[in-house]
């Protein structure tokens, strides 16, 4: 019997039903579940030959005692940097002839390094040590430290329960300003080429040491990757490593190695109060010091947006976790397995994160305001009040969109008290006319974006993130297994910001027992456990062997 035209029509809805809902179930089924990437131990075809310095190396209490000796000398050569340093080396030698002792101690501790390598100066006080390889069609392997330090108070000295300079060895730590941030990085690099030398190992690919030194600065006197780049040129190296990354943590559970494989970009930004001040007899309401604690107020309450994203490494850290944790709620599981897809579970990931975990510097842009200074005398009004604040920049965001949120944060009270507005962000920008009442001005003293992705799929990654599964699964602890490598965002900066333009695999790890703020980094009784440095040694070296034997 023939269709009528309304059972055709039936039978083109139902398929059309059926195609459509075949076509969301696929697209479901291709919005799975992100995954934690795996990642499996590697180790150098040579590691048969090297088992024995590496044992050496991690057991010998006679190369330990060596060990602490050279650290306890690193210490005891003080590197500190300030601020308001002079920023230019020239204009006070003296000042800055610190690092030429410092330099000496290397040349002196480590004559078997000096021996294999050409020292380059680069402004004075940068040191670039060039081990030549065999083949140089290789790119160069990029190692990096810096040889400053922060101050120590003198208000905290009695806080201090080893002399901060002293290098003190209790048999399990080493203490003293320093030692965690990061001379221990610095000496254990020279450490272990030391030992690649005695087991006669000549590179092929040309391995480049790096150490800035003023990197808890900032780093502005740093020329060393400028100095590199003109002598190789763009894109001219196979992986910059430098300090930074959290090695073995326990997070909901799971042992984890976060190497950062990105930072966080860094501003410092001043807001300035300008006003007619005047005899304190005759106060008007507020005076400047009161509209910038109304400014604090402000700024303090407001919350900078949280993103869960790929374009932040610490997304997958925390998919990571969630595969792995046997702590964490199931929901919460399968709110961050799904946050690729799903904006309702993205929400509940990012304020897990946050909240929960207290973590949020890694999904939101920050704020800190650590200076603020005002007024002269306690009878005349102040007339110049300034605040410095320091804001590390979430991937997703930009200098310009943090300070165009600062504008509109502080431009009420601008408004309330009849204040001109100026941005100094691109050039002087005058955003409301100067007024008899006074004027704020918003002045970026250094700034810089987020750093570019280190790419995480292909054999740079795979021997990186290999070399801390073999080191901490197959060496420091046999047969253990169950670490989980994943990369992760740097919050604090280092001196890679300059080294951008020679490679896009830069890596931001420290091997050791303790993330560095455990270790009481830029604090007081500052220290690293001494296992934590003897792993650092036997990671390097295990590294370095591993890079040398792959091709580009």
């Amino acid at each position: 019997m023939p269709y009528s035209g309304t059972r055709i029509v039936s039978f083109i809805v139902v398929g059309l039903f059926i195609v459509v809902s075949l076509f969301w179930s696929f697209s479901e089924e291709s919005q799975a579940a992100v995954e934690c990437p795996a990642t499996k131990p590697h180790r150098p075809s040579t590691y048969h030959l090297h088992k024995a310095t590496l044992s050496k190396i991690l057991h010998s209490e006679e190369f330990r005692n060596a060990s602490v000796m050279k650290l306890q000398a690193a210490i005891r050569t003080r590197t500190e940097v300030y601020d308001d340093d002079p920023l230019l080396v020239e204009d006070d030698f003296t000042y800055w002839s610190k690092f030429e002792k410092f330099e000496q101690l290397l040349k002196s501790t480590f004559p078997l390094f000096y021996s294999k390598t050409t020292l380059q100066k680069v402004n004075y006080h940068g040191l670039v040590y060039i081990w030549e390889g065999s083949n140089s069609s290789l790119k160069p392997l990029v190692l990096m430290a810096h040889q400053d330090t922060v101050p120590v108070s003198n208000l905290t000295l009695n806080q201090w329960e080893h002399d901060p300079f002293s290098g003190d060895y209790d048999g399990e730590n080493v203490y003293g300003r320093g030692v965690a941030d990061c001379k221990e990085q610095l000496i254990g690099l020279l450490e272990a080429a030391e030992e690649l030398i005695s087991s006669e190992f000549s590179p092929r690919r040309t391995i480049i040491y790096s150490f800035g030194f003023d990197e808890e600065v900032g780093g502005p006197r740093n020329k060393n990757a400028e100095w590199l780049e003109r002598k190789y040129g763009k894109d001219s190296m196979y992986a910059v490593l430098d300090e930074g990354g959290v090695n073995l943590d326990i997070i909901q559970g799971v042992k984890m190695s976060v190497p950062g494989t990105a930072e966080k970009g860094y501003m410092d930004l001043k807001i300035i109060l300008e006003t007619p001040g005047g005899h304190s007899s005759i106060p008007p309401r507020h005076t400047s010091i009161g509209i910038m604690g109304e400014m604090i107020v402000e700024l303090e309450k407001y919350e900078f947006p949280k993103y869960f994203t790929k374009n932040n490494p610490a997304f997958w850290e925390y998919v990571c976790v969630a595969e792995h944790s046997p702590e964490m709620a199931s929901s919460v599981k399968k709110s961050i397995l799904s946050a690729g897809h799903n904006q309702k579970a993205n929400e509940i990931a990012r304020n897990y994160i946050d909240v929960d975990l207290g973590k949020g510097f890694v999904v939101k842009s920050t704020r800190a305001i650590d200076i603020i200074s005002g007024g002269v005398k306690a009878n005349a009004l102040p007339e110049y009040v300034e605040l410095t604040m320091n804001v590390r920049i979430a991937m997703e965001e930009t200098v310009a969109t943090v300070v165009d949120r600062v504008i509109d944060i502080i431009k009420p009270v601008v408004d309330k008290y009849h204040l001109g507005l100026v941005s100094d962000l691109n050039g002087r920008q005058e955003l409301k006319p100067s007024t008899p009442a006074g004027n704020c001005l918003l002045k970026v003293v250094q700034a810089f974006p987020p750093a570019p992705l280190t790419p995480t799929l292909g054999s740079h990654w795979d021997i990186f993130a290999g070399t801390i599964h073999h080191v901490y699964e197959d060496l420091v602890a046999p047969d253990s297994t169950g670490l989980i490598v994943a990369p992760g965002i740097g919050s604090g900066n280092t001196d890679t910001k300059y080294y951008w333009n020679l490679t896009n695999h830069i890596y931001r790890y420290k091997p050791g027992l303790l993330p560095g703020v455990y270790s009481k980094e830029h604090g007081i009784n500052e220290f690293i456990p001494m296992d934590s440095h003897l792993h650092l040694i036997a990671f390097y070296y295990e590294y370095i062997l591993s890079v040398d034997e792959t091709d580009d």
